[in-house]
């Protein structure tokens, strides 16, 4: 489609006596409302500002101009009020669409534009001795996703989790167990284990104040170093990954690194020296060191207590500082929930005025709350038991469509209830804009019918079951001049427009928009395989049609991939 649309560029520039740029004219490009007025539409009120004519007129006139020079990309062009509409001919946009999808394979929809440069995305971020809540899936699977689209683009993409395994929560955890340590319960449940510890002496906490200088005395151990504390914090750390990773796993999600809070205690006193040097540091009437952004109409960013303790904001300056000088990546990412937008705001605000000019890289990537989330154990708290529920949903699902006569017997295994599963959950967030909050309904994710994960697996294991009844191989090339129907010229058009939404989805930070584009795909392939046959519509149609039908799967393939759902061959 870029193709296309570059070539359509050039051309209406140099129509327009090049009183338009043509990367002007690409950006204004746009797909009509119905396929009958065109499959291109460029709309003239730019150049009626530069012409002083009205744009219908300006529309008329570089039709005359253009239908004199129809290339071989384009058989028509017409003007329709303001607007100058185009349309493909159909054995170009065949042949250059399946052959780049032929010859690309698993890379058709990426491209080099990032080639040299680095991209450190920061996502996930659980807390160590606490539950892996629902809460953080969000921030899982978009900032997988943005990793695997980055790494499609051409960068190379760094992906940290930053985990949340330093605080005084960390205190309250260590004096619980040091009074009645049950080393077999934390060796098999280190979370929940930990998690009961922390609410248990959180509330003696709240009413004695004994128990809160205990909690402090553990805390300022492990920050002096001191080897029984370190000892105990490590091994909850430890045992928490352990957990964390088995999540992790079932998502089919790695990192490069883990370095949690803890990984900046040695680099805050540089960070702050530095904020010191660049003028900013201030007093605050407690005592508290700050830097005040009265005049960007925000609240002070506080580095430091009273007493001396760091915070949250100390740490996050330091790992920005640190990423930089270690990767210099073209862009840093945040993918943090949208409550935490006033942080990043601060934090990139303070690096600017210490003359950071590589802070315009950090990008808060932020997303919205996910509503309506339970299993049937009640109120979902740990992310592992809502994994468990769409693996047990998805496997009544599965055996409602045998019992249907909609899915083979044979392929009712517990393999593919956890790949629906995961599948469903995974679709199921990345089909909303991010910044929208998500409201989550089991019967709707785990549908196979409509726009969800399990549709789109369906529809790629359907493909794969059309190839494999075929029983011969997909052509490297047919009678593209064939695939003239209305509803191919649409299945072509959606195919063509998947390199697009992988670059969008990259400049926005949106995984939503390989959704949209998965959706559209499977929508228009249902409408076309419904509406004509192919194995057995004569040699060279079914030769056409084979290779138009794999594009489809090869797409629908890469997609999902990229979203981090498994592309199923048999359902």
């Amino acid at each position: 489609m870029k193709k296309f649309k570059q070539e359509l560029a050039r051309r209406v520039a140099e129509a327009a006596g090049r009183q338009i740029d043509p990367a002007e004219v690409l950006s204004l490009l746009e797909a009509p409302p119905e396929p009958e007025m065109g499959d291109l539409a460029f709309p003239c009120f730019t150049l009626s500002k530069k012409l002083k004519q009205s744009p219908a007129k300006i529309a008329g006139e570089l039709a005359g101009k253009l239908k004199a020079e129809v290339s071989t990309s384009f058989k028509q062009v017409e003007a329709k009020g303001p607007y100058l509409n185009f349309f493909f001919a159909e054995a170009a946009l065949a042949r250059e669409t399946l052959t780049d999808i032929r010859h690309q394979a698993d890379r058709f929809g990426g491209s080099e534009e990032g080639q040299g440069q680095t991209v450190v995305i920061d996502y996930s971020s659980p807390n160590i001795a606490k539950p892996f809540h629902i809460g953080h899936l969000r921030s899982t699977v978009i900032g997988a996703a943005l990793c695997r689209i980055y790494a499609a683009l051409g960068y190379q993409p760094i992906g940290i989790n930053h985990l949340g395994d330093w605080g005084t929560q960390f205190g309250m955890v260590m004096a619980a167990y040091s009074e009645s340590p049950d080393e077999a319960e934390l060796e098999e449940h280190p979370i929940r284990y930990s998690l009961k510890l922390y609410t248990e002496f959180n509330r003696r906490a709240e009413a004695e104040e004994a128990a809160r200088e205990q909690a402090r005395q553990w805390f300022r151990r492990l920050e002096a170093g001191d080897p029984e504390a370190t000892a105990l914090w490590q091994k909850f750390r430890d045992l928490s990954l352990q957990e964390f990773q088995r999540i992790y796993t079932r998502l089919g999600i790695s990192f490069d690194h883990y370095m949690g809070e803890s990984f900046y205690n040695d680099k805050m006193e540089d960070a702050i020296t530095r904020v010191e040097k660049a003028g900013l540091m201030e007093k605050g009437e407690d005592g508290a060191e700050l830097v005040r952004l009265e005049e960007e109409k925000m609240p002070p960013l506080l580095l430091r207590k009273s007493d001396g303790a760091t915070l949250y904001a100390t740490r996050d300056l330091a790992a920005a500082i640190f990423r930089w000088e270690r990767y210099h990546p073209a862009r840093i990412l945040y993918v943090v929930g949208t409550p935490q937008e006033l942080h990043f705001r601060q934090l990139i605000r303070v690096l600017e005025k210490m003359g950071c000019d590589w802070a315009q890289n950090l990008v808060h990537v932020k997303f919205g709350h996910v509503q309506g989330m339970s299993t049937r154990r009640g109120t979902a708290v740990f992310l592992e038991d809502v994994l468990d529920e769409a693996a047990a949903r998805a496997r009544e699902k599965i055996a409602e469509n045998v019992k249907a006569g909609k899915l083979d017997p044979a392929s009712a295994t517990e393999e593919l209830a956890e790949a629906i599963g995961i599948g469903a959950l995974i679709a199921q967030d990345l089909k909303n804009r991010r910044e929208r909050d998500v409201v989550f309904d089991w019967d709707q994710a785990l549908n196979f019918d409509g726009e969800t994960g399990p549709y789109l697996q369906y529809t790629h294991a359907r493909i794969c079951g059309i190839l494999r009844k075929s029983g011969k191989p997909v052509p490297e090339k047919a009678d593209f001049g064939l695939l003239s129907e209305p509803e191919t010229r649409e299945l072509l058009k959606a195919l063509a427009r998947f390199p697009e939404a992988v670059e969008r989805a990259g400049q926005e930070n949106e995984p939503s928009l390989i959704t949209d584009c998965l959706f559209e795909l499977t929508k228009v392939f249902n409408v076309f395989y419904n509406t004509h046959r192919v194995i057995g519509s004569g040699r060279s149609l079914e030769e056409a049609r084979l290779l138009l039908v794999d594009s489809v799967r090869q797409v629908l393939k890469n997609g999902l991939t990229l979203l981090g759902i498994q592309p199923l061959e048999k359902m």
